[in-house]
């Protein structure tokens, strides 16, 4: 959100809770309406308080036109995983791959990968186009994190070039945690449990 943004948003949440307040405490009889007319007349008999409450309704009014009119521009630059992309163009026409195309590509890759639990995946564009992928992952316990990670990276790579034509520029990895795997018994381990059982 830009400053101006910020600033009308502020001065607004301060004026309307001002005047809560003050309709409040006017309805509950604690302060007297003709005390708010009062100050309001003291404020502007003068020159330069006529000045200054001139000066501040300016600005106040340019700033909700702004606010109300013309919204930030940072709200049309962001654009969701499905409106954002790489355009490829050949003879036939336009191809436009979008982040979320890639997010699934390499989603689809993780899930294969029978050793990591659970992962958050984020694709970002930089002003050349190049594809960077970052992931979090939770790995299960006893996993060679070097050697998984490194075959997630290359696999990852290889998928989205055969579906795509895509090069990656880098794919970033943070482990986020280790899980405990827990082991199902085989038949002859449960033999084995329910013979001790029997026989106590």
């Amino acid at each position: 959100m830009k400053f101006l943004d910020k600033l009308g948003l502020a001065i607004f949440s301060l004026l309307t809770l001002i005047l809560a307040v003050l309709v409040c405490l006017t309805a509950f009889g604690w302060i007297d309406v003709s005390i708010i007319s009062i100050a309001l007349t003291n404020a502007i008999s003068t020159s330069n308080g006529m000045y200054i409450t001139i000066g501040i309704s300016i600005v106040l009014i340019l700033l909700a036109i702004k606010c109300l009119f013309f919204p930030s521009w940072e709200r049309h630059a962001q654009k969701s995983d499905d409106e954002e992309g790489i355009l490829l163009q050949n003879d036939n026409g336009k191809l436009l791959i979008t982040k979320g195309t890639i997010k699934n590509l390499v989603n689809s890759t993780i899930d294969d990968f029978k050793n990591i639990e659970g992962a958050d995946t984020e694709i970002q564009l930089d002003e050349n186009n190049d594809v960077h992928v970052n992931i979090e992952i939770n790995i299960q316990k006893e996993t060679i994190i070097k050697d998984v990670s490194s075959k997630l990276q290359n696999k990852i790579k290889e998928t989205v070039k055969k579906a795509t034509d895509l090069e990656i520029k880098e794919i970033n990895i943070k482990v986020n945690d280790v899980e405990r795997v827990e082991q199902v018994p085989t038949k002859e381990e449960k033999n084995v449990a329910d013979d001790s059982v029997e026989t106590k």
